[in-house]
């Protein structure tokens, strides 16, 4: 008990020293989200937490604490799962981050609450891992829909490469080709990343930096490839349609290659829940004649 007791001490403290920290140094830069001039450009107004009266106040001051948390890798990280996600509020990372320790206190007020209505007790290291569970979940979750994001554009990335190689080979030239696919589709996932890269070379970037910048925000093998052999072909001369329709094979032979994979250790991945289940039927089936073994009641008849 006296070691519990130090333990929640020693937690209590350190959680002090972190908010009087968090209160009393400088703040760290304010970096705005990646492409925002992009996305203002060509997505509505943002209707968010930030802009709802009711909670806006709120979360200004968890953003104004959040601002005062300067970690690097942390915020590279987040950033990179916010442009990977699409970011269609465009959340900058401090503004993340004031949501995480929102729902990081009111996982803790709801537990401490909960534990002193019903138990008539707070255990302060109860509340202390409602307060990490409440900061880890907007993050994992973050996560996720960049995995899901990337997934999407992985499995879409061969298809479009087609069109595009398509249309190049009818005369159509490679801006021309990609604005027709995403006026197709405006809502796909690859071709919102499309839009944002025609946007940039509108306002004067080069396409190959464009294209770049693309494979940064979208940061899969594959497509970091492509967009590596489309540079490639602009630098040498190659005809790109050409380079296109070669990369989509080569993404669809990948695909094939990894199906085979998992197709392979799909046997092993089945053969422990098939020995449990096999295991469960014997002793089910053999599990009265032992217990009546073990009691000596067993009889031949």
């Amino acid at each position: 008990m006296l070691l519990f007791q130090i333990v929640v001490s020693l937690v209590l403290f350190a959680a002090v020293c972190l908010c009087t920290w968090s209160l009393f140094r400088f703040s760290a830069a304010i970096v705005p989200a990646q492409f925002q001039a992009v996305r203002s450009s060509s997505l509505p107004g943002r209707n968010t937490l930030f802009e709802n009266p009711l909670s806006g106040p709120v979360l200004a001051v968890a953003l104004a604490m959040t601002r005062r948390f300067d970690f690097p890798g942390l915020r590279a990280k987040m950033r990179r799962d916010l442009d990977a996600s699409g970011n269609p509020s465009s959340y900058t990372v401090d503004e993340y981050l004031a949501l995480a320790a929102a729902c990081a206190a009111m996982a803790m007020v709801a537990i401490g609450l909960t534990m002193g209505l019903w138990a008539g007790q707070r255990i302060p290291l109860v509340m202390f891992l409602a307060l990490a569970l409440g900061f880890a979940a907007p993050l994992w979750s973050l996560r996720s829909s960049a995995k899901a994001r990337m997934r999407r554009i992985s499995k879409k990335l061969p298809y479009t490469l087609d069109l595009i190689a398509l249309m190049m080979s009818a005369g159509s030239t490679f801006t021309e080709a990609i604005e027709a696919i995403i006026h197709d589709d405006p809502q796909d996932d690859f071709n919102q990343e499309l839009r944002f890269a025609i946007a940039e070379m509108e306002m004067g970037i080069t396409r190959a930096a464009a294209l770049e910048n693309m494979a940064q925000r979208v940061p899969i093998d594959t497509l970091l490839s492509v967009v590596g052999a489309i540079n490639q072909a602009e630098r040498l001369g190659t005809p790109l349609s050409t380079i296109l329709s070669v990369q989509a094979q080569m993404l669809r032979m990948y695909r094939s290659i990894r199906a085979e994979k998992l197709a392979a250790s799909a046997g092993l991945q089945i053969l422990l829940p098939t020995l449990l289940v096999l295991i469960a039927a014997l002793l089910t089936l053999v599990g009265p004649i032992i217990i009546q073994l073990v009691r000596g009641d067993f009889t031949m008849r």
